[in-house]
């Protein structure tokens, strides 16, 4: 089960990032516009991250508590 929540905690990670890193502006190295790429690893991260909260929702929810 441990595996499982670092599974969790990982994709949660990623999805932040993808947001952090979707969210700069300007251009790449080579001077190129990559706005349509940062906008796709935005909604990727988002995707993650919602999943992943969903995850957390969800094992809450169904949670045995004392």
């Amino acid at each position: 089960m441990t595996y499982f929540w670092a599974a969790v905690g990982v994709l949660l990670a990623v999805g932040l990032g993808l947001i952090i890193w979707g969210s700069l502006t300007g251009p790449d190295r080579e001077g190129r516009d990559v706005s349509r790429q940062r906008n796709r690893e935005m909604q990727l991260g988002a995707v993650l991250v919602g999943i992943s909260l969903l995850v957390l929702v969800i094992a809450y929810l169904t949670a045995d508590w004392p």
